[in-house]
């Protein structure tokens, strides 16, 4: 019996709704089962305990507030540069070997570029050390904290150097498929200035476009996991941190509140993709 082309692509399409949907609904409904009381290695019964100590449990709020605050200064400031570099060398992009380097830090997986980052930027790394023997510091202690520090300052870099070329070659890209350089030289025509087709005519319209990307994107930095267990700190944590944290506890008391803590953050997650996907749908029609 032959099997059939578009038989093979419902049952692909059906086996990938599958994993991406179906599994993390089960694993969501089984965090809530666990975080009443009726799942879990601790289940003796429904209980609303773990949800009334969450409002006196500050942990998960801080997490989430310190995430968001880190995720859109990240993406803010990737998109800042993206749109500089798009909007200001069109030249080079078009021509000079600035666009092929804009893929250099995408082969780049995130651990590798944290451990990069370790190492130029700690102040046991090569900067500090340089800077020691410039003279420009007299001892290690008085070299900025750069990475696993309070403000964040080497989580928000590495996924900047992430996320910069991506939106980069993103903002490129709808540059040229909405032929902006024909709508350029229309403006110029007509009397407005560089600088007025920049900001009333490109850059509203890339950011319109790129709108679900960016969304997307600010998810990507709110759950990424590698980049802030080697660069931060124990406190404050990025969301994904603090609840790996919570659930690898030998305290197995603790597990109810890990699993309402995973719930939480993972409905507010998939909250913001079905936004994104909304968005996507909208800008499509």
């Amino acid at each position: 019996m032959r099997f059939r082309l578009p038989e093979f692509a419902k049952l692909l399409l059906g086996g990938y709704g599958l994993l991406v949907v179906g599994l993390p609904l089960a694993g969501l409904a089984y965090a809530l089962l666990g975080s009443v009381g009726l799942a879990g290695p601790l289940a003796a019964g429904f209980t609303g305990r773990y949800w009334r100590a969450l409002g006196h449990d500050t942990g998960l709020l801080y997490a989430a507030l310190y995430s968001a605050g880190v995720a859109l200064v990240a993406v803010g400031l990737s998109t800042g540069l993206a749109l500089a570099l798009v909007l200001g060398a069109q030249a080079s992009l078009r021509r000079g070997p600035l666009l092929g380097l804009l893929y250099v830090p995408l082969l780049m997986p995130a651990l590798v570029l944290a451990f990069y980052l370790f190492q130029l930027l700690s102040r046991s790394g090569w900067l500090s050390r340089l800077s020691y023997q410039a003279g420009l510091t007299s001892r290690l202690e008085t070299f900025p904290e750069l990475v696993q520090d309070a403000a964040g300052v080497g989580i928000v870099l590495a996924h900047v150097l992430l996320t910069f070329p991506f939106l980069a070659l993103l903002f490129q890209a709808i540059y040229q498929e909405s032929r902006l350089d024909d709508y350029y030289q229309l403006t110029r025509t007509l009397g407005a200035s560089a600088g007025q087709f920049r900001r009333r005519v490109a850059l509203p319209l890339l950011l319109r476009r790129a709108a679900p990307t960016l969304l997307l994107s600010t998810v990507a930095t709110l759950g990424a996991y590698d980049i802030p267990l080697l660069l931060g700190r124990p406190y404050p944590q990025m969301l994904s941190v603090y609840l790996t944290t919570r659930l690898q506890r030998f305290d197995l008391r603790e597990l109810p509140a890990a699993y309402l803590a995973g719930f939480l953050v993972a409905g507010g997650l998939l909250m913001l993709l079905v936004l994104a996907l909304r968005t996507i749908r909208r800008h499509a029609l």
